[in-house]
């Protein structure tokens, strides 16, 4: 998660996984039963298809050209050793407004994925940040550049850390009042991510950065949708720098899981991770939420 990421309403959440590593220094911190089908590398403005399962006709959300700055209570790491973002600068950020890190009374944090369920799992040897936490919600919540959603009632963030390059990835689960409106932000976010490359690109020009940006969705189930951005990074919610973000989105019930891996890369070579495993980790996240 990068480096600045100071609105990123979710402690770890956001895109830039790579600053995540700032969260962690603060915080220490389905089944599918319809097809699955990997999309190979469909083009960015192809819309994902919203899910059968738990959710309604997908309607794309507004393209968003800038971070919104409604923090959900955790500021944005930045890269390896700066906790920045809150709103999800890069990748997920520090709680704030009184964030201890600790399940909150009342609240069951949900169980987070294992580490060797997580994308590119053998290669990085993800190591769990600390315990889950759960953190407070003061507006919605924003995981990237382009997605925000609203209207969650709990938030759950779990971090991990991986072996190469400094490498974060972060899961963050939002439950909402009921499945309609989890349906909702699940659409939302499809949409969000359908115009995430026009956003990014825009937020390149601003930064006047080459407008190389290119998303596209990778994987679709019956509940959940994933997606791959590659760029030049705006710091931010993102930290700066080339790399791909790896964003996973599965909704279950009144629960929308939201997942992120941000892999730093060379602009000259493609990024490691093969994102043919983005079907399993889908489904995987989505036999985790039905439980």
């Amino acid at each position: 998660m990068s480096r600045n990421r100071r609105s990123r309403h979710a402690v770890l959440a956001g895109a830039g996984l790579l600053a995540a590593l700032a969260v962690y220094g603060v915080s220490q911190q389905a089944t599918a039963s319809a097809t699955d089908t990997d999309a190979q590398a469909p083009a960015a403005t192809t819309a994902p298809t919203a899910p059968t399962a738990a959710s309604t006709t997908e309607a794309p959300a507004p393209s968003r050209t800038a971070p919104a700055a409604t923090g959900t209570g955790a500021p944005a790491p930045a890269r390896p050793g700066a906790p920045t973002r809150t709103t999800a600068p890069a990748p997920a950020a520090a709680p704030t407004g009184g964030a201890t890190g600790k399940p909150a009374p009342g609240t069951t944090a949900p169980a987070p994925l294992k580490p060797a369920e997580l994308p590119d799992g053998e290669r990085q040897e993800w190591k769990p940040m600390g315990e889950v936490m759960s953190l407070p919600l003061s507006g919605d919540f924003q995981l990237n550049e382009c997605v925000s959603v609203a209207k969650a009632t709990a938030w759950h963030q779990q971090g991990f850390r991986g072996s190469t390059r400094d490498t974060v990835a972060v899961q963050d689960t939002l439950t909402f009042p009921d499945e309609a409106t989890a349906a909702a932000a699940y659409r939302t976010a499809v949409g969000a991510m359908k115009d995430c490359q026009a956003t990014s690109r825009e937020l390149q020009r601003q930064a006047a950065l080459p407008q190389d940006a290119a998303v596209r969705q990778t994987a679709n189930t019956a509940d959940g949708t994933s997606w791959q951005r590659r760029w030049t990074g705006v710091q931010g919610i993102s930290s700066p720098g080339d790399q791909a973000n790896h964003v996973y989105a599965v909704q279950r019930g009144n629960v929308l899981a939201l997942l992120h891996y941000d892999e730093p890369a060379s602009a000259s070579a493609a990024p490691s991770y093969d994102f043919r495993g983005d079907t399993a980790v889908l489904r995987t996240l989505g036999a985790l939420l039905a439980k």
